[in-house]
């Protein structure tokens, strides 16, 4: 159950940002916004402010940036139809632009919190060369012959470069 609304909250944040650079775009081209609305169906709840009205509807399917002179012609000023081209384009475009924009910022955020992967002994046979120079579990190897290792693919494509050579130095 909880999974969800948080699938519906998702959802509905992806909408947001959506409609958002719809409605941004149209104010930024002086076109008149009727009404902004999260969801579709009847209304929830609603503000107006100005020349428009703040909605959220009851299922979260989807939303709209309503534009006066969306659908027809309208002579009046501030309609969708009397905007210059390059900006009904913009208008247009904003609002998967704006997505764009929400998925490369989540991907940076995922990214961020992934952390990453050291070089840390899991054990370590006694006798073995290791065992004699002292690693124990739960050592972290920091560099090998001089080469550097900062994440567990670095040692990775060490051992993968240099597959014969012997690992005589081991920082740790």
């Amino acid at each position: 159950m909880s999974s969800i609304i948080v699938a519906v909250l998702v959802f509905g944040l992806i909408v947001l940002i959506h409609e958002l650079g719809h409605f941004l775009f149209a104010k930024l081209n002086g076109i008149s916004v009727v009404e902004f609305s999260i969801g579709m169906g009847p209304r929830l709840f609603h503000v107006k402010k100005g020349e428009t009205t703040y909605s959220l509807k009851l299922l979260p399917i989807g939303g709209s940036c309503m534009m006066l002179g969306e659908d027809e012609e309208n002579p009046a000023e501030g309609a969708f139809q009397n905007a210059s081209i390059p900006g009904r384009m913009a208008v247009i475009a904003a609002g998967p632009v704006f997505n764009f924009i929400l998925a490369f910022f989540l991907a940076l955020i995922l990214v961020g919190m992934g952390g990453y992967n050291v070089t840390q002994i899991k054990e370590v046979t006694e006798g073995s060369p290791a065992y004699e120079a002292g690693l124990k579990p739960g050592d972290v190897i920091t560099g090998v012959n001089e080469e550097k290792m900062t994440v567990y693919g670095d040692y990775i494509l060490y051992r993968m470069l240099k597959p014969d050579e012997k690992m005589s130095r081991v920082s740790y």
